[in-house]
Order: C-alpha cells, then structure tokens, then sequence
C-alpha cells in the first residue's frame, strides 16, 4: 500500500509517494539520490552524483528527473517542496536531528534556492505517535542539548504525557512505571512553524508505525518484539 499528500499531489510537475513496507522491500533504491542517515542535522543540496557517500539526513535539490527520498522506521519522513514545483526536499527527522535543527537547516536550504517559508509545502509519513513513543525521565534533560532546546522548554506540556495518548489494542505496552510517552510528530511541528512554515502548506499522516505491524516497520516495536528488520521508503521527485 501506498500513501499521498493531496497537497503535494496539487503541484503541478511533481511526484511523490510513501511506501508500506512491502513496496519498499521491492522498491529499487538506486532511484534515489544515496545518502547514509545518521540522525543529524546536515542537508546536501544535490546538483549532480557526489564522489563519496553524503552522510546526511536530507536532501534539496532542484534537478528534474532525480528522486530524493528517506527510509525510516519510526523517525519522520517529511517530504517538501515549493509550490511552484521548482525545489524538493526529502527529510529524515527523528528526536535528535529535529533538536539539532534538520528541519531549520531544510528550511534555509530552500532559502538559498529563493524558496521563501511560506511557500514551501511539506508532507509527514508515516512515523511512531505518541500513543506508542514511551521515554524515561532522563529522555527531557537530553533534548535540552542541542539548539531546538528552546522549543522544548516553551513545548514542554504540549511534548510529554504521563500516560499514552490515544492508544490502540496494538499501541506499545509501558515499559516502565515512570516512563513518559513523547510526541515527535508536534515537535516537528514547532520546529516547522518556527521555521516559518505555514500551518495550512502542511499535511500529516497520522498513522503511527508502531500500531500497524502488517503495513510498516518500527525499530521500536522490534525492540519489544524481535522480528526482521524492516523500513519504509518516502521520496519525491521533479519531473
């Protein structure tokens, strides 16, 4: 199964898609710009075949006919693009690039192509939600290294519950009697609003990766019951 953003899908010239875990498991990666994810905030601006492996957890690009794309199993795929068609963007955001700053980084990626905030159009895949994202106490004080630390101080309620939120029958079970459950998709979202982006260009899919082991891959739910490694692929393209 596949998923779309409508909003993506409205800007003419452009192609995108989310893929379940079985497309990707067929998916012929070698479509797609090669980059080695490392939960950071770097972004290459992709204008032709780099020498040596990026290791990166983005990319921008304005060349037609070249996919730019993320795999992930928990962490947030956020693909973006102008809405003149003219840049794309497809970002890995887990906890520790988003505090890092990826999504900013992203967003001045776009700047440096004259891409204003406020013009850029971002979908979010399929990642872990806050019914299932349980952390220790000491998951906060960690946040508060690196530059999104703000935020989160300022987010903090609108972060962090005490009990999950929303749970289904196949939610995670807590693991801990002082665990906490953390909203990654609403810290990205802070971080793009800071950003400048528009609440109206973004588009969620709130489908959580942990919830729906028939569909997607969660290295978090792998943790709690060993299976095969899987993941999800999510790119865009200029056509």
């Amino acid at each position: 199964m596949s998923w779309y953003s409508r909003k993506l899908a409205d800007i003419p010239g452009i192609r995108h898609v989310f893929l379940d875990v079985h497309d990707s498991a067929v998916f012929d990666k070698s479509q797609m710009v090669d980059i080695k994810q490392v939960h950071g905030p770097e972004i290459l601006h992709f204008t032709d075949t780099p020498l040596e492996r990026p290791h990166v957890d983005g990319v921008v690009t304005s060349v037609s006919g070249q996919k730019v794309g993320v795999a992930t199993a928990d962490c947030l795929p956020l693909l973006m693009a102008s809405g003149d068609g003219r840049v794309i963007a497809s970002v890995h955001a887990g906890w520790r690039g988003t505090v890092q700053g990826v999504i900013e980084r992203a967003v001045s990626a776009f700047a440096a192509q004259q891409i204003a905030a406020e013009d850029i159009v971002v979908a979010i895949g399929p990642h872990i939600r806050a019914c299932c994202y349980e952390v220790s106490p000491s998951f906060y004080d960690g946040l508060l290294q690196g530059p999104g630390a703000d935020a989160v101080r300022e987010y903090r309620d609108r972060l962090f519950f005490s009990v999950p939120q929303q749970p289904t029958t196949k939610s995670a079970r807590a693991q801990a009697a002082d665990g906490q459950w953390f909203d990654l998709p609403a810290f990205c979202l802070i971080q793009l609003a800071q950003a400048g982006i528009a609440s109206g260009n973004i588009e969620v899919l709130e489908k959580c990766t942990y919830c729906t082991p028939d569909e997607l891959g969660s290295y978090r739910r792998r943790t709690h019951h060993p299976a095969t490694k899987t993941q999800q692929i999510s790119w865009i393209e200029k056509i």
